[in-house]
C-alpha cells in the first residue's frame, strides 16, 4: 500500500462487532516529569476526552491511529502535538508497550473524504454532543463497509516517555482539559476502560534508587575516556545527572509484563583514577576505598532495606552474580541515550 499522511483513518473490526480505531493500529504518549515541589513524585499528563469522542469524558493519553509510513513513537508524538501542542523536541522516549490487540477487518465509509471531515470536527465545540450513531458518527455519514476480508491486528501502542518539566499544554476540539496529574492520583479520576485497564497492568512507575557502576558504564563506550578518566567521570555524571528524575525501563517480570521505574535518587561509585572526578548534579558519588565492585556489593547491601526498589546499571558479570537478591540489575544501555 503506498504511503499517505493521513491514511490510518478508518476502523478495524472483530468478528464479534468490536471496532478500534485506526486501519494500522494506534499509538499514545504516556509522558511524565517531576513534580516541581517534590521530584520523586512523577506528574502524567492525561487528556479528559472530549464528549463526542468514544469514551468521552473520561480520562486517558493523548494518541490516536497510526499512519502506514509511521512508527508508533512517531504517531504518539505527532498526535500530542496535534492535541496539546507539546513539541516533540521537548520529549524524550523511554520504552513501547503494545498494550492492546485485537484482530479483525478494515472498514471504511465510502465517499467520505476523511481529511475533510476531520477538518469540519476541529471546528466543533468540545462541548458539544453529536447526535447519531452509535460509535459518535452523524447518521448522515454513510455505512461502514469492509474494504477487504483479509485479516489484520489491530495493536494500540503506549508510548513512554519523560519531559524535563510540566510543559504548557493547548488543547484541540478533542479534550475538555489537558492535566499533569500525581501519578498516585490517576486512579482517583474515570479513566477510559481501555487505558485504566493498561494502567492496573504495568504502565505506572515504582520509586527506584539507582546505583551506577561508573567504570562499566564508563567503559561501555570507546570515546577517548582512557586519556583523562577523571575528566570523562565528570562528563558522564553530568550528562547522566541531567537526564534526572526520569522514567527507568525495567526488566521484564516472571508474569510477562514489564515494569517500570521512578528515578528520583541516584548514586554513582567510582574508583582509581577517576576518584578526583568533580559533580554538583543529582548523583550522590561514592569515591571506593579500594575496589569499586566491593563499594558497589556494600552500598547495594545497605539500600535494599530501604522502601525503594534498587537497581544497579552495569554489564560486569562478576559484579551481578555478586549483588544481593531483590535488587534488579541493567546494562549501560538503559541510561545512556
Amino acid at each position: 500500500m503506498p504511503t499517505s499522511e493521513g491514511d490510518g483513518n478508518g476502523w478495524v473490526v472483530s468478528t464479534d462487532g468490536t471496532r478500534r480505531w485506526g486501519r494500522f493500529g494506534a499509538a499514545g504518549l504516556l509522558l511524565r516529569t517531576a513534580d516541581p515541589s517534590d521530584p520523586a513524585t512523577p506528574l502524567v499528563l492525561l487528556q479528559h476526552r472530549a464528549v463526542w469522542t468514544a469514551s468521552g469524558d473520561t480520562w486517558a493519553l493523548p494518541g490516536g491511529a497510526r499512519d502506514s509510513h509511521e512508527d508508533a513513537p512517531m504517531a504518539a508524538l505527532r498526535e500530542t502535538e496535534e492535541e496539546a501542542e507539546v513539541s516533540p523536541a521537548d520529549v524524550t522516549v523511554r520504552a513501547e508497550r503494545i498494550t492492546s490487540r485485537m484482530p479483525g477487518t478494515v472498514w471504511h465509509r465510502p465517499g467520505l473524504d476523511l481529511r475533510h471531515a476531520a477538518a469540519l470536527m476541529r471546528r466543533i465545540r468540545p462541548d458539544q454532543r453529536i447526535p447519531g450513531t452509535s460509535d459518535g458518527a452523524p447518521s448522515t455519514l454513510p455505512p461502514l463497509v469492509e474494504e477487504s476480508p483479509a485479516e489484520v491486528e489491530w495493536t494500540y501502542t503506549t508510548v513512554v516517555a519523560d519531559a524535563p518539566r510540566a510543559l504548557e499544554t493547548v488543547p484541540n476540539n478533542e479534550s475538555l482539559e489537558l492535566r499533569w496529574v500525581p501519578e498516585d492520583r490517576v486512579t482517583a479520576l474515570p479513566l477510559m476502560p481501555a487505558f485504566e485497564q493498561a494502567w492496573a497492568a504495568g504502565l505506572r512507575t515504582e520509586p527506584v534508587e539507582l546505583v551506577v557502576d561508573v567504570a562499566n558504564v564508563l567503559g561501555s563506550r570507546p570515546d577517548g575516556w582512557w586519556k583523562d578518566r577523571a575528566g570523562a567521570t565528570t562528563r558522564l555524571l553530568d550528562e547522566l545527572g541531567a537526564d534526572l528524575p526520569r522514567t527507568l525501563d525495567l526488566p521484564v517480570s516472571a508474569d510477562g509484563h514489564g515494569t517500570f521505574g521512578w528515578v528520583a535518587r541516584a548514586h554513582a561509585v567510582i574508583e582509581g583514577a577517576a576518584k578526583s572526578a568533580e559533580h554538583d548534579g543529582p548523583f550522590e558519588v561514592h569515591r571506593a576505598a579500594g575496589e569499586g565492585d566491593d563499594a558497589i556489593v556494600d552500598l547495594v547491601r545497605d539500600l535494599t532495606s530501604g522502601p525503594r526498589r534498587v537497581v544497579t546499571v552495569t554489564a560486569d558479570r562478576g559484579l551481578r552474580d555478586r549483588l544481593p537478591s531483590g535488587s534488579l540489575v541493567v546494562g549501560p544501555r538503559a541510561i545512556r541515550r
